[in-house]
């Protein structure tokens, strides 16, 4: 009952406070004034009646005010803990080292892509990519150093994808892209850009690479076309990542090519 009390006060509006106290005034005017007309009947002075009339009035003002504040209050505690609940949430669905989405918020973005291209007879691509011989890179310069290179990519991914492109870091030097309302070929034109953008990128330090720049191996794999679920579309596209590693790195492989 309190619950629902402190509900509605949240959401009360300024003439519904008015409205209130007129209200309460009434009320509180019939409390003190008609007992006492009942009880002494004639014998009350009409100055008694309206000096009780505007206290019955005030005392609502009082009231009405102090609700004003606890309402500012109660407004003020509830924008605290939506916003706290939203610095958590945000934590929750991020990688605390890249910044990007997590593992996690990958597979909720997956569902949702599904769900919404099912609904509106569309596709989306996923790419799947990942950094040649990074455990070079590791053993070379350093686990620190491949942080860095890490944040460092993602940093890339960010700039050089669309502002609907969601990025997320599947696992160790694993990174992936969903393309909402995409199809292979535009998959395919982003995924080369990012391909061929990174060797031109500084990282510090560079090298334990064949042509010492740092070099992405890509695989994309596109829903409904290549599969008919979340887990068969990773699958799938991590399967053409692995082909494009397996044929000499550096490269974009397409499912069903």
């Amino acid at each position: 009952m309190f619950e629902r009390i402190l509900d509605r006060l949240k959401t009360a509006t300024f003439w519904r406070l008015v409205w209130f106290s007129v209200i309460l005034s009434e009320l509180l005017t019939a409390i003190i004034v008609l007992p006492m007309s009942i009880l002494f009947r004639d014998g009350i002075a009409a100055d008694y009646l309206i000096t009780g009339s505007v206290a019955a009035f005030f005392v609502s003002l009082i009231v009405v005010f102090i609700l004003v504040l606890l309402i500012k209050e109660l407004r003020k505690d509830e924008k605290l803990l939506s916003e706290q609940n939203q610095r958590i949430y945000d934590l929750s669905i991020r990688d605390y080292l890249t910044d990007v989405f997590n593992c996690r918020y990958f597979y909720e973005r997956l569902e949702e892509e599904m769900k919404r291209a099912e609904r509106y007879q569309s596709s989306f691509s996923l790419i799947m990519l990942d950094i040649d011989y990074f455990k070079r890179y590791n053993d070379v310069h350093g686990h620190q150093a491949g942080d860095r290179v890490l944040r460092d990519i993602a940093l890339f991914l960010k700039k050089n994808i669309r502002e609907q492109d969601v990025i997320a870091r599947y696992g160790g030097e694993e990174f992936s892209v969903i393309l909402p309302e995409t199809g292979k070929q535009v998959a395919r034109g982003l995924a080369e850009r990012l391909r061929m953008s990174l060797p031109s990128q500084s990282f510090t330090p560079n090298g334990a690479q064949s042509d010492g720049n740092l070099t992405i191996s890509l695989g994309i794999a596109t829903y409904p076309e290549d599969a008919e679920s979340i887990e068969d579309l990773v699958k799938v596209a991590d399967h053409a990542l692995y082909r494009a590693k397996g044929n000499g790195r550096n490269r974009v492989m397409i499912a069903g090519e």
